[in-house]
């Protein structure tokens, strides 16, 4: 077993950027010296070393999107492709959805 040695690096930056940290960090489920951690190590991996990532990796690993929760995988309907949803949507009475969403914000200030 491979036992790794951490190095400590000390780093003065703004309060508005550690905010701007924390809160990512927050919102990917980490600690914020973790999640520095992790975004220093990604970016002085060098091309050859760096795995081929698609949006959905770079989106979760910046806090941006989570994995969909257990309630709403079990809503997928497998095999139902995106054309086939679109027809649906399009046969639906009432309101698209930008008409309700557009209702709910009300008028612009």
């Amino acid at each position: 077993m491979e036992v790794k040695t951490m190095s400590t690096i000390v780093i003065d930056i703004p309060a508005e950027t550690y905010r701007r940290l924390a809160e990512q960090a927050h919102r990917a489920g980490k600690a914020p010296e973790i999640f520095t951690r992790e975004l220093v190590e990604s970016a002085v991996q060098t091309r050859e070393e760096m795995p081929p990532r698609t949006v959905r990796e770079v989106l979760q690993a910046a806090g941006r999107i989570r994995p969909l929760s257990e309630t709403l995988r079990r809503k997928i309907i497998p095999g139902v492709t995106l054309n086939e949803v679109r027809m649906a949507l399009s046969q639906a009475a009432g309101p698209s959805l930008s008409e309700i969403i557009l209702e709910q914000r009300g008028p612009k200030p």
